[in-house]
């Protein structure tokens, strides 16, 4: 039973809900905001949607992950993938059946998102920067999600810009952490043209079609362009000063990230997880910067 609790990825759920409240916070400007029966719909729907892109990410993932991951639920043989498709599938189906409970807005946000996890896992995740791009708008999204249950999306879009770099550039540290294990998968399924071009294969073997240098390079300004807009709600007096005490700790964290990036040290678990603990502070700064 733990192995299919395991398999959502809870925090990374728990993130999203939470993201969900900081959209919702921020577009009603109250903590009225929070007792909306709406974003109470929204925020268990994000969770059922999010744990099921998690789950059919691991079912669609599987041979890569008996390289990258082997201790996950599928690889380590505690859930069959038939079982995880199943799942998956049920969850994705009970998270957008709440939407429809909610606003129209939300029940076409959850339908689109849903479709786009599907087709990230099967195809984009494999395109040179698209599967990033992809992932950077939906973890942006699911802050005009907390908007949208609200009612105003406007100011959720800072939110989502500020996420979705962040991401865009975690993204790729992750697949370049996940390269080997990639790699193996392109070999195995070399037919399928959308793993052909994110590697092409050459007399010393299968190598990115984009350098380590350039994904380097490209993270490290997408996160420095993050960094310059975690500024703009205090300048334009969106959030309250206490946003900007917590929010400089966050962006410390992803200067360090930039620096190690820049030095090319390679260690890109560690990077990822600092990555990780940064957006987490910038997410927590949001909701303070309403509250306080």
């Amino acid at each position: 039973m733990f192995a299919y609790i395991e398999i959502l990825r809870p925090i990374n759920c728990l993130i999203a809900m939470l993201a969900v409240i900081a959209g919702g916070l921020i577009s009603a400007q109250t903590l009225a905001g929070l007792y909306s029966m709406n974003l109470f719909f929204a925020i268990i729907a994000v969770f059922f949607i999010v744990g099921a892109g998690n789950v059919f990410n691991d079912y669609v993932d599987v041979e890569a992950d008996k390289i990258n991951r082997p201790k996950r639920p599928i690889p380590s043989g505690r859930i069959s993938k038939k079982n995880a498709l199943i799942y998956s599938l049920l969850l994705f189906a009970i998270g957008i059946i709440i939407c429809g409970f909610v606003n129209t807005t939300c029940f076409l946000i959850a339908l689109i998102n849903s479709l786009l996890l599907v087709l990230y896992s099967y195809s984009f995740q494999h395109k040179v920067l698209l599967g990033n791009i992809i992932i950077g708008y939906l973890v942006g999204s699911v802050f005009i999600f907390g908007g949208a249950a609200i009612g105003n999306m406007t100011l959720s879009l800072i939110l989502a810009v500020l996420s979705g770099l962040a991401i865009f550039s975690r993204e790729i540290i992750k697949d370049l952490e996940d390269i080997e294990g990639d790699k193996w998968t392109f070999l195995l399924k070399k037919e399928k043209k959308g793993m052909g071009e994110r590697f092409v294969i050459t007399n010393k073997g299968v190598k990115p079609r984009i350098s380590e240098k350039l994904s380097l390079i490209t993270a490290s300004i997408a996160l420095l362009i993050a960094v310059l807009v975690s500024y703009v709600p205090y300048y334009m007096k969106i959030l309250h000063q206490s946003y900007m005490g917590i929010v400089i700790p966050a962006d410390i964290i992803f200067l360090f990230c930039i620096m190690e990036m820049i030095k090319r040290k390679r260690d890109y678990h560690t990077i990822s997880k600092w990555m990780k603990t940064g957006m987490v502070l910038a997410l927590a700064a949001f909701i303070v910067g309403v509250l306080i």
